[in-house]
């Protein structure tokens, strides 16, 4: 028995060994813990939506957060709000009024894929209506996503909207619930879940806020100021994202431009300027996307077996253009787009590059021999009638000739008669 126990408690030993070591060596820290002290403290990738006048289209730009570096993702042809991140389906849900053409009857859900691309779902009903075509929601200005419930603000109600389309109730509106009081809730234009605590967490830019930090219970309905958090004053804050201890808000009009504050959820620090734009008339947000940078890591490591061995060089090949594939479909809808402008031009300039073939003159020179002597024979026959009139004209002529010769005699004849006369009166002078 003690030669057992020996031996277990040296394997127990070389096992204590075994586990602090690959403890100090991060073996046994979980996955997770890995990724959150990777990430950036309140480091945040949100979509936005910006509306610079009324019923124009949206634009939809990817703003990376803390540094405010903006892009320009796509412009929609919709007039899009109340959106919100699904993170299991990694697209961004919204809601769309109208298009460019006009409103709506009732408001149409969209989904917006990576690369921007809008699609529109139809219209955002109460469930057990499978055609509907009035929505609850429309003109909705506040829009969050918990798992596969979206949250929507219209008026002072708090909408539920059923996300997971594998339900029957896919699109619909689940459950609604008056918020109270209504002087906090009114002036929440947009708000973000936060998975601790469930709570919904906005900035009422009404009176009684005083663009305060609130929080929203999406059960009972019931609105609170936090205490100590504060946005600077400056009318609407279209967009609210919630990042690791920071919370991201977005004024539409502060000034002669929109400004995206970063405020500290501790409390221990004022709201900061960190990203400005154009002046807006609407706005919203949807995030954290934490997921976007994520898929570059993915061909560095792909690279280095390629260059090991020639093989398997080519799988990873084709595997390259697929993540290629995306980028590239969301440039076409931007060419597309100039292509229409372009199509006309190139008939237009075709005519005038022929102009230089005229240069050789020699080719167009017989060219234009036939045609003169086309039009050529139809003179001819005109001229013969007029020139046979003039021939008639010649005894006229010949019949002035004759007359001068008769008026040439005449004449002689005359000058005789004087001559002789006067040679008769000198002879007869002479006589005398």
């Amino acid at each position: 028995m003690t030669g057992t126990r020996t031996r277990w408690a040296a394997a127990f030993g070389v096992a204590a060994a075994v586990s602090a070591l690959l403890a100090a060596s991060g073996w046994l820290t979980p996955p997770a813990a890995h990724l959150a002290v990777a990430r950036p403290p309140g480091g945040c990738t949100i979509l936005q939506a910006e509306n610079e006048r009324t019923g124009a289209p949206t634009t939809l730009r990817r703003l990376s957060l803390p540094g405010g570096v903006t892009q320009r993702v796509s412009q929609a042809g919709y007039w899009i709000n109340a959106m919100g991140y699904s993170a299991a389906q990694g697209v961004v849900y919204g809601v769309a009024d109208g298009t460019r053409a006009g409103r709506y009857h009732g408001a149409h859900a969209v989904r917006i894929d990576a690369a921007g691309v809008v699609t529109d779902l139809g219209v955002i009903g109460r469930a057990g209506t499978p055609h509907p075509v009035w929505s609850p929601v429309t003109g909705a200005t506040a829009g969050a996503i918990d798992g596969d419930r979206w949250y929507v603000r219209q008026g002072s109600d708090l909408y539920t909207v059923d996300i997971d389309p594998g339900d029957a109730d896919y699109l619909r509106v689940v459950h609604r619930t008056a918020l109270r009081p209504v002087s906090l809730a009114v002036g929440v234009d947009d708000f973000a879940v936060d998975p601790a605590d469930g709570l919904l967490y906005g900035v009422s830019a009404t009176s009684h806020g005083g663009s305060s930090v609130v929080t929203i219970d999406p059960a009972s309905g019931k609105v609170a100021v936090v205490p100590g958090l504060r946005f600077p004053e400056g009318g609407a804050y279209g967009s609210v994202v919630l990042a690791s201890g920071v919370l991201y808000a977005t004024a539409n009009h502060y000034g002669q431009r929109s400004v995206t504050f970063r405020l500290p959820r501790d409390g221990s620090g004022p709201a900061t300027e960190v990203a400005t734009g154009p002046p807006l008339v609407s706005g919203d947000a949807a995030g954290c996307i934490a997921e976007a940078p994520t898929p570059p890591p993915p061909p560095p490591p792909t690279t280095p077996p390629e260059q090991s061995s020639p093989p398997p060089s080519t799988p990873p090949e084709q595997s390259s253009p697929p993540p290629s594939t995306p980028s590239r479909t969301e440039v076409p809808p931007a060419t597309q787009a100039p292509e229409p402008s372009p199509l006309p031009p190139p008939p237009v300039e075709q005519p005038v590059v022929v102009p230089p073939a005229p240069v050789p003159a020699p080719t167009p020179a017989p060219v234009v021999t036939p045609t003169p002597s086309t039009p050529a024979p139809p003179p001819p026959p005109p001229t013969t009638p007029r020139a046979r009139p003039e021939k008639p004209a010649e005894p006229v002529v010949r019949d002035t000739g004759r007359r001068t010769e008769e008026k040439r005699r005449w004449g002689l004849t005359a000058l005789l008669l004087v001559l002789g006369g006067g040679a008769a009166v000198a002879h007869v002078r002479r006589h005398r």
